[in-house]
């Protein structure tokens, strides 16, 4: 009996250090992956050039993840709790909702510059139209995101007088507004002659924010002629 109860636990202490082993090798992957789309702000690298820099076995990305597709909806959704939970944090502040505005817009643009390929990423996914890619992207970000919206609307219309505006239009127009400059950075540097610096990421959270603001804000009727 106290054999077989030492082999039985022997068992359980292995399964648990080939579990350990896996989340340390999935970190690794995600976290190569996240490496080389930043470098290439694209999400473009091959299966062998993440596992090349993450030092691991080409077999470990179907056995941590099924396949490179289940690898980048795991990074995508890793990136998106990781902004969703930057807006519990923000919500928890409980600050004026002008000045949570400003500094909500000024965070998606500056995670643009952080995550470079999450849009063009996220937009694989959404346009491949699969139901569960769908559904997760929603579930990390878009439907969390709606519901600040919703709520810090409803603040700005009682405390500042701010228009009423639906949250999902809301939803979809901010982070348009945030995105297109990063998405578009080829057009930006060959037809404009500008550079993504970081002064024209200051200028353009200033831009950005400054456009939402005037469109939240209640409309001045002007003289009647």
């Amino acid at each position: 009996m106290n054999v077989y109860l030492n082999v039985k636990g022997d068992r359980v202490r292995m399964g648990r250090v080939a579990r350990r082993g896996a989340d340390i090798t999935r970190e690794k992957l995600l976290s190569a992956a996240h490496d080389l789309f930043v470098e290439r702000a694209t999400h473009t690298a091959t299966v062998s050039e993440i596992c090349d820099r993450a030092d691991v076995n080409v077999a470990m990305v179907k056995y941590c993840f099924g396949s490179k597709d289940g690898l980048l909806d795991a990074l995508l959704e890793r990136v998106l709790r990781g902004l969703s939970s930057e807006i519990d944090r923000l919500s928890a502040l409980h600050l004026d909702p002008e000045e949570a505005l400003h500094r909500h817009v000024a965070e998606i643009v500056r995670n643009y510059v952080r995550y470079p390929y999450v849009n063009r990423l996220m937009n694989e996914r959404l346009q491949r139209a699969e139901p569960g890619a769908v559904d997760r992207i929603s579930a990390s970000f878009a439907i969390p995101a709606r519901d600040f919206y919703a709520t810090l609307l409803a603040e700005g219309r009682r405390r500042s007088g701010w228009r009423e505006i639906d949250p999902t239009l809301f939803f979809f127009s901010v982070v348009g507004i945030c995105e297109f400059l990063f998405a578009a950075g080829p057009l930006l540097e060959r037809s404009f002659q500008a550079t993504m610096d970081p002064d024209l990421v200051e200028r353009y959270i200033e831009h950005a924010t400054a456009l939402v603001s005037a469109g939240v804000a209640q409309r001045v009727p002007g003289p009647t002629r």
